[in-house]
């Protein structure tokens, strides 16, 4: 029995093929299969078999083929089962029974025979594993996701089993055998230095050295004419043993090869100064300290990994283990590597066995593995410190590279790592670069027209790159009259340089002006259009507002953009322009200067993500008062779910809050404050707090310049949310009280009562209880006269914990019941799972805990279901304290790990303080102190120390666990617990 995705998805059972039904289902099998062992979130499912639909829709086609999958399964009787996970599906199955997973088993068996020189016995185990990849793997799977992967099966699974095979022939002196398969590979592959060494080795075996000679001096010709490098090392020791038999000097026999791993990418042959940086870099590796870390950053594409890559080579003799090189995706078309992926593929470059399934255990393996051994590792192309901490903590014993876009600020305190900005090139450097391109008699012919080409590029090494290559190819014109041309209104003149532009990036993308000459005249306008986008990712329906167009035609010009390798396809039918480019395209618009078309493409394209928030907005929060409207707005299609419009907000924020204030700095203070209205209740659900605070402070510029009092009084109601939601109760104070005064002075009744309303939330966080029940009751029977059900039901909330405050839980639990049937009977998904999460902890606190779980698992489901980050970390959370008492401690942990996983996104250092800590109590009760230590090490530091309450009562307990008491305090007692009250609800307007 055999299930194969190298090629078709197939199950192989006695001969004959089992029906895996249609297409659809066996693209999901073949994920799974990819994936065996391993949860496959829903996202990805649907990135891959359905672009374009969300997850929600996803999950009513998906679960149909799952329960056909398990039938299939079960009829097999290969023991596989299909394991739901969260919001995931596991597929558990023996390794040994796919094809791609037995390959890589037996690979790693024939590497390992290798190694113990039983070259028979390697040749067998690789030759059945190369035997098993039949066609074009994950032939059901399309797009980017998938085409990575085989590019990753590709790289590090069958072309290292290729060479690994034709090396053991060699050594079997299979001469012949490996000179034909070694030069149809080296032909297929016409730059890797492997398989050219191999054929090469070959016909040294054979005795045609002269044949050797002949192809490798090709081979390092066209390496050369390619990349600008010269072969590596090993490459060079082969041709130099041939010269050494020609010459009757060779050593009887080689010396074995020792085959660690050598990642470094080619030595490119133009490298232009930076002898500060390669000298600081020099003396980190001089200080003899242990597994130093140099974190390189600086801006695009300027030369921060050549810059690693020449040190590098530089100091390879120093690192005789090996050289590991990883790109981390931080920024590009795809997403981030995530850092146990990583770990992944680190462990498999170094042959290190089977990879562990959970990145706790690639973490320890990594460790063990680069222990005592001399390893270079480089990091390239970094998101952020979060992306490279958990990889540092498994390469502490290496010399670690990182290059970044972003400065790593936490990288020196956390991690000691030597931070170097790489600038651009000087003067000097610049001129060099050029003269190297453009060969020194012509730069000799005409110094001050090179002089001023540097000076034009502004020290950027890509835009140097580029521009040496556009003179290069033009020997027949003089390097002056080019100066010239790029001076045109479509040359580097029009972004200037940094001495006479506010925005150093614009002086660096003119080199592309090459590829934008070339394009149709509408597709060019679309370019330039794009410059007066707020952010550089976006959909087709902003491009066509912008255009003006319907969606249809603008799409036809963006293939022709992305074709020209001026745009690139981002996921969910989304595009992104490279921010050089991006910069370019501003360039292009300024120049333009045509005012007119340029205000109306940018009314048309504020209109459109305006039309579509208030569609969203509306649908989401059906029993809200909505935004007064803006008259000549386009028509959008309503949404037709909620997930639907919760997903159009996620994918636009960037978008939203860049929009705000580049609508009050062009002169759209109407289009302004109604964004950041229609915005608020949304991105206050998924815990945008830092954004919402850039969009009202911008809205309320808006609202006074309008002297729309109405407008500034709902900005302000909004500010004073963000304030409370951040803790900061006397800015929130200050904003409410200042809308209700204009409320009052306006008679807006119902915003006057949620103002109340909001006022008594903070008087109630402030301990000033019964001030805030006498607010309370006010806006309750405003609520009621009114006849708004959202503000009595999220008035009752708030009472109800008032009297939770004065241990009238009685009490509590009734104004709870009311509000939650209000919530239901309106349908408010959000207010239902605020309300359930309530009564769970009230319950819990009462230690009736299996009901209380219930609730909890109500609350998620709603919470999760309405898309409320917030909500759904603070159910986790007392769903964890929950099942801690009922001494459920696995479950304990794993809901506190989901909260913290959110917290990254939303949430507060509270909501992920109280989740670590509850992980820290069910370690201890399960004997493993030394994490629980690490838990509440991390707490305290979110909590900012030991002058809060909570920082000191986990102080005390790490206290207690280092003088070896383990007599922990029970989280269940209330003098000591971390405090839990239940969440905070302030009512939007």
């Amino acid at each position: 029995m055999e299930f194969k995705i190298l090629g078709k998805t197939r199950l192989h059972i006695d001969g004959n093929d089992l029906d895996l039904g249609s297409a659809k289902q066996r693209g999901v099998l073949a994920l799974l299969l990819y994936y065996t062992g391993t949860p496959v979130p829903v996202d990805r499912i649907a990135q891959t078999l359905w672009r374009g639909s969300t997850p929600t829709e996803v999950r009513g086609k998906l679960q149909p083929l799952i329960s056909r999958l398990r039938g299939v399964l079960a009829r097999s009787g290969s023991e596989g089962r299909i394991h739901k996970d969260g919001d995931a599906y596991r597929l558990e199955l023996a390794a040994e029974l796919v094809d791609y997973h037995r390959f890589r088993i037996l690979a790693e068996k024939g590497r390992a025979a290798a190694a113990q020189n039983d070259h028979q016995r390697a040749k067998a185990l690789l030759r059945e594993a190369l035997d098993l990849w039949q066609g074009r793997p994950l032939q059901e799977l399309d797009g980017p996701w998938a085409d990575h992967c085989r590019d990753q099966m590709e790289t590090f699974d069958r072309v290292p089993a290729q060479h690994a095979l034709l090396d053991s022939r060699l050594h079997l002196r299979e001469h012949v055998e490996v000179m034909g398969e070694a030069g149809r590979l080296a032909r297929e592959h016409e730059l890797d230095e492997n398989f050219a060494r191999l054929y090469i080795q070959s016909l040294d075996g054979l005795g045609r050295y002269a044949r050797a000679l002949e192809f490798h001096a090709r081979f390092c010709a066209h390496l050369f004419d390619e990349t600008g490098a010269e072969p590596g090392p090993e490459l060079r020791g082969v041709y130099q043993d041939i010269l050494r038999k020609q010459a009757g000097t060779a050593p009887a026999e080689p010396a074995p090869r020792r085959s660690p791993p050598r990642d470094l990418p080619r030595d490119i042959k133009r490298f232009a100064g930076r002898a500060d940086l390669l000298a600081r870099m020099d003396e980190v590796l001089e200080s003899g300290l242990h597994g130093q870390v140099v974190a390189l950053h600086g801006m695009p594409g300027i030369g921060k990994t050549r810059l690693a890559v020449r040190w590098a080579h530089r100091h390879v003799d120093r690192f005789p283990d090996g050289q590991l090189v990883l790109d981390l995706q931080g920024f590009g078309p795809g997403n981030p590597l995530a850092p146990d992926d990583a770990l992944g593929i680190l462990l498999a470059k170094l042959d290190a066995g089977p990879v562990p399934v959970t990145g706790q255990e690639r973490r320890a393996k990594l460790r063990r593995v680069l222990d005592g051994q001399a390893v270079l590792v480089l990091l390239d192309n970094a998101s952020d410190s979060n992306q490279v901490r958990p990889i540092l903590d498994a390469t502490a014993a290496c010399f670690t590279i990182i290059t970044s876009r972003t400065r790593p600020f936490a990288l020196p305190v956390h991690d000691d790592a030597h931070v170097i900005h790489v600038p651009p090139l000087s003067a000097t450097e610049s001129e060099s670069l050029l003269r190297d391109v453009i060969g020194a008699d012509r730069a000799d012919d005409d110094p001050a027209a090179v002089n001023e080409l540097a000076g034009r590029s502004n020290g950027h090494p890509l835009a140097l790159k580029i521009v040496a290559q556009h003179v290069a190819l033009r020997p027949e014109i003089a390097v002056a009259d080019l100066v010239e041309d790029f001076k045109g209104p479509e040359g580097l003149g029009i972004l200037g340089s940094s001495d006479d532009s506010d925005d150093e990036n614009a002086t660096l993308s003119a080199a592309f002006s090459w590829s934008y000459r070339e394009l149709p005249a509408d597709a060019a306008r679309m370019f330039r259009l794009l410059g007066l986008h707020f952010t550089t990712e976006f959909g087709p329906e902003a491009a066509s507002a912008l255009l003006g167009e319907p969606v249809s035609t603008t799409t036809s010009h963006l293939s022709t953009l992305t074709k020209a390798n001026l745009l690139q396809y981002g996921a969910m039918r989304r595009f992104r322009l490279h921010d050089l480019l991006h910069g370019y395209a501003v360039d292009l618009v300024r120049y333009e200067n045509s005012l007119g078309a340029g205000k109306t493409a940018l009314t048309r394209l504020l209109n459109h993500y305006l039309a579509t928030a208030t569609a969203a907005c509306q649908r989401l929060n059906p029993d809200l008062s909505p935004v007064p409207p803006l008259e000549g707005l386009p028509a959008v299609d309503p949404f037709a779910a909620d997930q639907e419009a919760l997903d159009w907000f996620t994918r636009e924020r960037a978008n939203l809050v860049a929009a705000v204030p580049r609508a009050v700095s062009h002169g759209f203070p109407e289009h302004a404050w109604r964004l950041a209205a229609n915005v608020h209740e949304i991105f206050d659900r998924l815990g945008y707090y830092e954004d919402l605070l850039t969009c009202q402070r911008a809205a309320l510029k808006a609202a006074m310049v309008l002297r729309d009092r109405e407008a500034q009084a709902g900005t302000l109601a909004d500010t004073g949310t963000v304030h409370f939601r951040l803790r900061q109760y006397d800015e929130a104070a200050q904003a409410f009280e200042q809308s209700l005064a204009i409320a009052r002075e306006l008679n807006l009744t119902e915003m006057a009562a949620i103002d109340v309303n909001n006022l008594a939330n903070v008087h109630l966080e402030r301990g000033e209880i019964l001030r805030a029940v006498g607010l309370l009751h006010n806006a309750l029977d405003s609520a009621r006269s009114l006849g708004v059900p959202s503000l009595e039901a999220a008035t009752l909330g708030q009472l109800g914990l008032a009297h939770r405050r004065m241990e009238r839980d009685d009490s509590a639990l009734e104004f709870y019941t009311s509000a939650l049937a209000i919530w239901k009977r309106i349908g408010n998904l959000r207010g239902q799972g605020t309300t359930l999460t309530k009564i769970g902890s009230l319950l819990h606190e009462h230690g009736e805990n299996e009901e209380a779980l219930g609730r909890l698992e109500a609350a998620l489901a709603v919470s999760q279901a309405s898309g409320d980050r917030s909500r759904t970390i603070e159910a986790l959370v007392a769903k964890a304290e929950t099942h801690y008492d009922l001494g459920q401690f696995e479950e304990t942990i794993n809901c506190a790990e989901r909260a913290i996983e959110l917290c990254a996104d939303a949430g507060t250092a509270k909501d992920h303080a109280r989740a670590l800590h509850m992980i820290g109590h069910a370690l201890v009760a399960v004997d493993d102190f030394a994490a629980a230590e690490r838990n509440w090490i991390e707490a305290v530091a979110l909590l900012g120390g030991t002058g809060s309450l909570e920082g000191a009562l986990i102080e005390k307990h790490l206290t207690e666990l280092r003088e070896s008491s383990r007599t922990i305090p029970d989280p269940r007692d209330p003098d000591v617990r971390l405090s839990s009250s239940p969440s905070k609800e302030v009512t939007p307007r």
